[in-house]
């Protein structure tokens, strides 16, 4: 991997160390950071050429920024350098570009990968206007050598006008020398990757296109040249490059980015001033960035789903320390205790502790199959296997377990309304969501507060209704509620996973239902679980 140098120069060390740390976020990419805090040893350092990239800050003591800028390009310095600015200095930025600058950021809102992004872009920038100027000036030789062969003939013809011959001659030798300097520019325009070379004059009609890009746009050189820049564009996009073009026809530099048959181009602009220093024509270099977008956007994508991973693996670190450490420690307490109870008058404490341990050890295998049903839902190994059975009976079972796991002078009750219709879904899912969805309406219902199932038949879905009188989920966090490992803040001292309900609507969903819930602080929870009856196929 390449590793590109970047020079900062600024005098605040602090804003060297947040740089610092933003640089070293950049992900896929290697920078070096250098640092000079005084105007006097940066111009020194640049002079070196040993850079990259520069990104000098406005404010420097004695001297901006935009003075070294100045006179550092004044000097022949090829690196791109990028302005860092205030807030909002719109006029400071207008300045750097025009003096010579190729990007400008806002000091303390840019991002990671907006650093990156902008120092790729100067880059590239520079390196084309480098490979432009080259071209230029190999350009300019070619037509002094032109103009020299011209004035050379001129001075043939002068002293032997008088020869018909030698005159055909000379003005065939003019012609072929004014082809081949029109054919040098066009083939470099022709020959200019992944984009286009335009030439406007003050009306902002058409002088001179070529490019490849051009060719497949599907647009042609010939069919544009004399014709407004807005020919091959809608009104609104017309609207916004004019705006541009007539800033560049006032004598300003611009780089700015459109979108056109589904592809993103960034215009590099620049006016063209003539022997009388005055500007009739302007320069556009148009770059195709699709590609370079949709792998930042992939990139940044990629980002996201990184951050996504890390804060799971970090909920589960912390629920499982939590959730494994608790029931280990009791079974290990009791187990000792045990060992020391070795008579019959003590069986009943020692019944006690073995209660304490089935139960521990039974939340501990609840935390394990909340595992792996997850495994195997992320593996495709759960499947929906539809088949007709009596969905009311499933009900009463279900109550009747829930029953035995509620708690003191709690009551689960099942009612059904509607007309009582078999169904065809897969049994053993609909088994999975209520026993989840009615363990935990038992499990956050204090005692005394009856836990209810309701079946609602309709023509053609049930409804699978499960309301208790419990602690609620608070508003705000009532938009995680079906994420994994997330448990609300008033679960803290209730054991649970943070799985349960990640499971209940991945089940649903396999079986093409919808779940949706209604919850108040202090006062309870409802879930409706809405599915298609179903008829076999």
């Amino acid at each position: 991997m390449t590793t590109t140098k970047v020079l900062l120069i600024d005098d605040d060390e602090d804003d060297y160390i947040i740089t610092r740390e933003i640089i070293e976020e950049v992900k896929g990419r290697a920078y070096k950071l250098d640092w000079i805090d005084n105007a006097d040893e940066a111009r020194i350092e640049i002079q070196k050429k040993v850079h990259d990239v520069y990104l000098i800050d406005f404010r420097l003591g004695a001297k901006d920024g935009l003075q070294i800028i100045e006179e550092s390009i004044a000097e022949g310095v090829k690196s791109p350098f990028i302005l860092l600015t205030g807030q909002g200095d719109v006029e400071t930025d207008e300045k750097a570009m025009r003096i010579g600058a190729v990007d400008y950021l806002v000091k303390g809102s840019f991002s990671a990968s907006e650093l990156d992004r902008s120092i790729r872009y100067s880059i590239e920038h520079q390196k084309n206007l480098n490979e432009i100027q080259k071209l230029n000036v190999e350009l300019e030789k070619r037509v002094e050598e032109r103009t020299a062969a011209l004035a050379h003939t001129v001075a043939e013809l002068e002293t032997a006008n008088e020869k018909l011959k030698d005159q055909v001659r000379v003005r065939r030798l003019a012609e072929e020398a004014l082809r081949e300097s029109q054919y040098l520019y066009s083939a470099i325009a022709h020959n200019f990757p992944n984009g286009t070379i335009s030439v406007y004059n003050k009306d902002l009609d058409f002088v001179f296109i070529d490019g490849k890009e051009l060719y497949k746009l599907g647009l042609n050189s010939e069919d544009l040249i004399g014709k407004p820049f807005s020919a091959p564009f809608d009104e609104p996009t017309s609207a916004y490059i004019k705006k541009h073009y007539l800033r560049v026809l006032k004598g300003e530099t611009l780089m700015f980015e459109i979108d056109y048959q589904e592809q993103n181009y960034f215009l590099h602009c620049a006016p063209l001033p003539d022997a009388n220093d005055e500007i009739n024509q302007i320069l556009v270099v148009a770059e195709n960035i699709t590609d370079r977008k949709k792998a930042e956007q992939e990139m940044l994508r990629a980002l996201v789903k990184e951050k996504e991973l890390n804060e799971l693996k970090s909920r589960f670190v912390t629920m499982a320390s939590h959730e494994f450490k608790t029931p280990l420690s009791t079974i290990l307490s009791s187990s000792s205790i045990i060992a020391k109870y070795k008579n019959e008058a003590v069986q009943p404490k020692r019944e006690k502790h073995v209660e304490r341990i089935k139960t521990n050890v039974n939340q501990l295998n609840r935390l394990l199959n909340d595992f792996l049903t997850i495994g195997k839902l992320e593996e495709g190994k759960t499947m929906n296997d539809p088949l007709e059975f009596d969905l009311v009976a499933l009900g009463k079972a279900v109550t009747e377990e829930m029953q035995m796991q509620a708690k003191n002078e709690q009551n689960v009750i099942f009612k059904v309304k509607g007309e009582v219709k078999h169904v065809y879904l897969d049994e053993q899912l609909i088994k999975n969501v209520l026993n989840n969805l009615l363990s935990n309406a038992v499990k956050y219902s204090p005692y005394g507060q009856d836990v209810f199932l309701t079946f609602i038949f309709k023509e053609d879905n049930v409804t699978l209704e499960v309301k208790d009188q419990g602690i609620g989920i608070p508003e705000s966090e009532q938009s995680h509620l079906f994420e994994r490992f997330f448990r609300a803040k008033n679960t803290t001292n209730i054991q649970g996973t943070g799985l349960g309900l990640n499971i209940v609507k991945k089940y649903v969903e396999m079986i093409d239902g919808t779940i949706e819930f209604e919850s108040k602080l202090n006062e309870g929870t409802t879930f409706w679980v809405t599915l298609k009856i179903g008829t076999e196929t």
